[in-house]
Formats: structure tokens, sequence, C-alpha cells
């Protein structure tokens, strides 16, 4: 190349660079210059990506409540520590995973009642182990059921701030500050709100203001005890709507949840679609959830600590929230999974696992207590005839024992008060221990001494056949009946009654007294032949039957009688001129 074509060549190179570094900077020059195109750019791809940005801009809220507990941190019915079940440990986990596991923006955790009566080992730690392990799970709040009024809930369900008392298990010490919330609970004497509950409190969670309102059904007539007559409960769901429309306005929160200790549906159904996001129920036992005809969503867990209600909260970018994955999970599919061996120790929350253990060590020499041995089953659904079943025998018979000294001649107890059976293996012996008799009543029922005629006695046994909460299990006597209606719709006639020391009774004297012993239970149910007696003994002065058996067994042990009888003889037969059958 000559060096003239080589100088061409070197001046349109550098012309050509120039060129290119002036449209570069002059591209540069603009996209900085101008922030109005940058702006709009920016809008247009949001616009573009709004359905992908829009979850990354919502915010989830899992929600779960749990009902019904009734003491059963651990189910311990089977006797055998190996097998207990550790329940509440097992959904603690769940609930722990959810606030870790980076899918929800936050966790609310609710209880719709009825939380420390029910398993002996709560039983025998007068729930502290309940209440130390709602402490550890961080409930938001409660209400308050049957049984914790039962046992008192001024002591062992709230206290005078309206929260979660104290509590003290071995090493286990605190003061939650768990609020316990009914707004319609209210004081016998002047009428005015109780000061053991709020009527509701204010959370928030990812940022949401979420009222949680509290409501109760009105369980006095199931409150066997006299812990109930300092309050009323005022039930009317109307009434409540409307304190429920007031909260909404006073506090304007984003999310409003009604915890009732009620029907979950029942409650929904009243409710304004507008005022209620959600209700977390409790009381019927069962695991259910959905939606009203009105729009408004209800979930609610099994008793017995047997799973949980579960839904999600999802707060969307427009302000607006939805209700997704609504849910009842129980946790009863594999009874092997609740067991604390090695193999599950993932099973569990650790902290909760380890108030279940204390609270089981704390009671062992309570509920290992050996009393003697029993040769033949007990069961509750033995039928001998009638409705007498090898469970109330054994129970009543018992009962009757340790009631002896106060001159009783009868005693009566329902079977549907009774939660184990003792099962002997094949041509074995079964060994009961103090665990069983409170397993198998759990209820801390009082026994209660009355006098009845000839003629009451007749009716409470016959209202047993209509009702077994009556009292349809006794001991003490025997007698005989004739069906005046039919198979299906009966009509129970007793036509003689004769004791155990083969005393007869009139069946039509109105006069001469005999002393029965019934429990509290079946002495209040509308319509006892009870109703408006008074018991010979104050309730609050009467043994627990549980405590009562144990101590009669005690008594036998020492004595060196370890044989535990079963008793297999029906109490009631049908009147030979009976054709109602």
């Amino acid at each position: 190349m000559s060096k003239v074509n080589n100088t061409k060549a070197i001046i349109f190179t550098v012309t050509l660079l120039s060129v290119m570094v002036m449209l570069i900077a002059g591209t540069i020059f603009y996209v900085y210059k101008d922030p109005v195109i940058s702006e709009t750019a920016a809008s247009e791809q949001t616009v573009e990506t709004t359905a992908e940005t829009k979850a990354v801009r919502e915010k989830r809220i899992s929600v779960y409540g749990t009902s019904d507990i009734q003491g059963k941190l651990i189910d311990s019915s089977s006797g055998d520590k190996m097998t207990y079940q550790y329940r509440l440990a097992y959904m603690a986990k769940a609930f722990s995973d959810a606030r870790t596991s980076g899918d929800y923006d936050d966790v609310l955790l609710v209880d719709a009642g009825d939380i420390y009566k029910g398993d002996p080992i709560s039983n025998l730690s007068e729930g502290a182990a309940l209440r130390a392990a709602f402490d550890k799970m961080g409930y938001d709040a409660v209400t308050l059921g049957t049984g914790d009024f039962e046992w008192d809930a001024t002591r062992f369900a709230t206290d005078g701030s309206a929260t979660i008392p104290s509590y003290e298990l071995g090493e286990f010490t605190g003061n939650p500050t768990i609020p316990v919330i009914a707004s319609n609970l209210y004081n016998t004497s002047n009428k005015s709100r109780s000061l053991f509950t709020k009527d509701y409190v204010i959370v928030e969670k990812a940022g949401a203001r979420i009222a949680l309102i509290g409501y109760i059904s009105d369980v006095s007539s199931q409150v066997v005890s006299n812990n109930m007559d300092q309050f009323e409960i005022h039930e009317d769901l109307a009434e409540f709507a409307k304190r429920v429309k007031e909260i909404k306005a006073a506090e304007n929160p984003l999310i409003t949840v009604v915890v009732a200790h009620c029907a979950a549906d029942t409650v929904a159904a009243a409710m304004d679609p507008a005022d209620v996001d959600l209700v977390v129920g409790g009381l019927t036992n069962s695991g259910v959830y959905g939606n009203t005809e009105n729009g408004v969503a209800y979930m609610q867990a099994e008793s017995d600590a047997k799973g949980y209600a579960h839904a999600t909260f999802v707060l969307k970018s427009d302000g607006t929230v939805k209700i997704e994955y609504m849910t009842y999970v129980s946790i009863m599919d594999s009874a092997e999974a609740l067991y604390d061996t090695s193999a599950n120790s993932g099973n569990f929350d650790p902290d909760v696992l380890a108030i279940s253990r204390t609270a089981v060590d704390s009671t062992s020499d309570a509920m290992n207590e050996a009393l003697g041995y029993i040769d033949a089953n007990v069961e509750r659904s033995a039928i001998i005839s009638g409705r007498t079943t090898t469970a109330g025998n054994f129970l009543t018979g018992l009962i009757l024992e340790s009631m002896k000294g106060q001159g009783v001649v009868a005693a009566f107890h329902n079977c549907g008060g009774m939660n184990k059976d003792l099962i002997t293996p094949d041509g074995g012996l079964y060994q009961v221990s103090a665990g069983d008799i409170y397993a198998v009543a759990s209820q801390d029922y009082a026994l209660l001494v009355y006098e009845l005629t000839g003629e009451e006695l007749a009716k409470q046994i016959a209202n047993g056949f209509a009702n077994g909460d009556y009292g349809d299990q006794m001991s003490g006597l025997t007698f005989e009946y004739k069906n005046n209606g039919t198979e299906e719709e009966p009509v129970i006639e007793v036509v003689s009654i004769t004791l155990s020391d083969g005393t007869k009774v009139d069946v039509k004297d109105q006069k001469t007294k005999y002393k029965v012993c019934i429990t509290n239970y079946c002495a209040k149910v509308p319509g006892s032949v009870f109703e408006g007696k008074k018991p010979l003994k104050d309730e609050k002065d009467a043994p627990i039957d549980n405590q009562a058996i144990i101590k009669v067994l005690r008594s036998r042990k020492s004595g060196g009688d370890v044989h535990i009888p079963t008793d297999n003889k029906p109490r009631g037969t049908v009147a030979a001129e009976t054709t109602g059958n």
C-alpha cells in the first residue's frame, strides 16, 4: 500500500471512531438529560410486570385456631408412658415452623376455650402445664369454656389483669401476658362487665391492626360446680353483633376476628360481613370450616388437641383482605408419630416437649401408684342389660363403698362421664393405677348426697333411660321395669326396686326417705328429680369421685386386698307382665 493510501485509511478510521464516540456520548447524554423519559420507562415496566410484582407486595398472615383442648397437653389415657401422645408439642411444631418458614409475614394463634381440665396430668398440675405450654407457644388471645369455669376461672384460667395466670411447673415459671377475651361475661352482683376478661384486644401482624373479640355461649347450665355463681353470660348474638360493630367503628382495624366458645358457623351466621372477617369457634368438639350464606368465614378445631384449624389472611396491595386455604388439620392419622421417642424427636417443638416431659415427671408418682388388679374387662360399651355396663357397675360400686359411712344406699353416675376402658390381656390380669382411675373419672365430679322418696327414686331410674346424663349407671339396688311405649320411643315405668340389703322400696311411697349419692353433673341436668333439692353436705365440702375411689382402693390395698372385683350383674330387668317390647 502507498503512503498516500495509508494516510487516507488512517484519516477514515479516525473519522469513523470519532463519529461512533459522538453517537455513544450523545446517547448517554440523552438518557441522562431526559429524566421524564426515564420515569416513563420505569412506569411502563411496573405496568407490564404488575402480575409478577403483586405477590411480592402482598402480605400473608397464617392463622391458627385451637379449641376444647381439655387438658390434653398429653393424652395419657393409655396408662403406659411409652404410648402417651404428646399432642400439643406436635401442634406447637407446626405453629413454630410457620413462623420461621419464610412463607408468611406473621402468625396469629388463638384458642376458643375449655383449655385446662380433662387429662389427669393437667388436672394434677392444676392446669399449670397448659399455662406454661400456651405461654411458650405464643398465643395471641384465648377465651373461656365450660371446664375453665368449672375449676374456678379466676384462679386457673384468668387473673385480675384479664390474662392467663402465672404458673410454676418444675423449672418452668412465668406470668403470661396472653389476653383472656369475652365481651359478654358479666358480674352477677351488679350486672357490669366482668374485669376478669377483656372485650377485645388489638394485635399487630405484618403491619396490620387486627381486632380479636371474645364471645362465650351460655355454658352456665353445664358448669356443675358453684364457681359460675359470680358470673352470668349474655349470649344474645344480636346484642354481640352490635358490640362488634361498636368495636370496629372505634378501632378501625384492617381485620376483625371473633374468638368464640360457641359453634363457629352459628356465630358467623349472626355477624355482619362488613364487620367480621373470620370466626374461630369451639364448644361442639368438631373440626369444621367454611363460609356462611352471608359470606362470613368460620373455622373450628376438634376437641382434645386432635388437630387445629388453619387459614391464611392475604393482605392485598389495594388494602383489601382475602382468606385463603381455610382448612382443618387432624394430627391423629398416626398415633405412633405422637409418641416421645428418639425417632420422633423432629416431630415436636422442643420447648413444649420439655414442658410436657416435666409435667409427666412431676405427676408420675401420683399417676403410677398401683392400687390393685382386675381380672375382667371394665368397658363403657359392654352393656349387660338395659343401660347397665361393666364400667358403670365398677365405678358406681366403688363410689357407693366410699359413701357408705354416710348411710348412702345407692350411687348414680352417667356413662358419658367415664372416659376410659380397662382391658385385661387375654387370660391375664390388669394392674389398676391411680392414673387409670383419674382417666376413667376425669371430670372431677363432686359426690352429693340427697334424700329421695321411693317415688322419686323410681323416677330417677326411669329418667336414666330417657337421658343418660341423669345418671344411667348405678349400684346399691336392682329394679324391674316395663316399657309403655315402643322400642324406638320407650316410655319406662319402674314397677319395683330392691336395695342390696333386700329392702323392698315402694315405688309409690312419698314419705319414706332413702339417702342416695349422685354426681353434681347429673343432679344439675334440667328436669332432674334433684332439681330444687339441697344436698345434705354443701358441694364445696363434697368428695370428688376419682379421689374417693382411690381412697377406697388404697384402704383395701393396705388391708392386703389387692383384687378389685368387677361386677357384671344387671341392675334392671324387664317385668314379666311387660308387653311393650
